[in-house]
């Protein structure tokens, strides 16, 4: 095997490993850089001293560059470009290094693609290794929705202020009131206190309802499924993959077909 081919596999296994110290490392920067470049993106939405805004220009354009070095990585070590390319995260993190070449005022609709930088979170909400150790598959799904709820709400606020500040500064005059607005959309209250006038507004407007009947829903019945599922399990873990509740019944474990041991702890 060659020196590039050893390379290569091992840059693709720590991208994918969520167990080894290197692996875990190389995911907690990846994640403190997408909450910094998230941080810088709310910040920008208001009025700052000229000083800072240049700075902090400067520092969203260091972490879209290393977002850039990440996505090449990721595509040279595939081993199948055309299916990576067209993969869900691939697109993601495609949007999130596109607006650093839009930077020109007449490709501002660009560069609201920034707001999207947060869902490439999910990436990391699709294994049960984390960080500190495995998560119960009911903690996985909990967090799940927390993220979810937060991501649309994120988008959304940030989609609207960008469609709505220039128009209707009144109504959306930083990030916060597309917080507001997209928080009170999405619970479907409706005060009426702030409402959108621009064709773009009103239709991130209706996409941020559909999103919540669509999206939040889903997770929920996967919440409730798993909780009527773990009633007729009993609480014992696999030493091999962690899964958490098995079948009074099993002899293995149905996720990575283990034996396991269980009729001491069956009352």
């Amino acid at each position: 095997m060659s020196t590039i081919k050893k390379f290569k596999e091992r840059i693709n296994f720590y991208f994918e490993d969520l167990t080894t110290p290197m692996g875990k490392a190389f995911d907690f920067v990846v994640i403190v850089l997408i909450f910094l470049v998230c941080t810088i993106f709310v910040l920008k939405t208001y009025n700052l001293p000229e000083r800072l805004a240049r700075t902090l220009d400067w520092a969203e354009t260091v972490i879209t560059v290393i977002f850039i070095i990440e996505y090449l990585l990721r595509f040279w070590v595939a081993q199948n470009k055309f299916k990576h390319f067209f993969h869900i995260y691939s697109l993601i993190d495609l949007a999130a290094i596109v607006p650093l070449f839009f930077a020109q005022q007449h490709f501002q609709v660009i560069r609201v693609f920034r707001a999207l930088r947060i869902i490439r979170l999910s990436r990391f909400l699709d294994n049960r290794h984390f960080f500190f150790g495995s998560l119960k598959p009911i903690h996985l799904i909990i967090f799940r929705i927390i993220y979810i709820m937060v991501s649309i709400i994120f988008v959304s606020a940030g989609l609207i202020f960008y469609a709505e500040h220039k128009i209707n500064p009144g109504n959306f005059s930083n990030f916060f009131d597309g917080v507001y607005f997209s928080v009170v959309t999405l619970t479907t209250v409706g005060f009426g206190d702030i409402a959108p006038v621009s064709t773009y507004g009103k239709i991130i407007t209706m996409c941020i309802i559909i999103s919540g009947i669509v999206f939040i829903p889903w997770q929920v019945r996967n919440l409730i499924a798993h909780s009527i599922d773990s009633l007729s399990k009993v609480p014992l873990a696999c030493k091999e993959c962690g899964l958490d509740y098995h079948e009074r019944d099993a002899t293995h474990c149905k996720h990575c077909g283990s034996p396991i041991h269980h009729h001491h702890q069956i009352i």
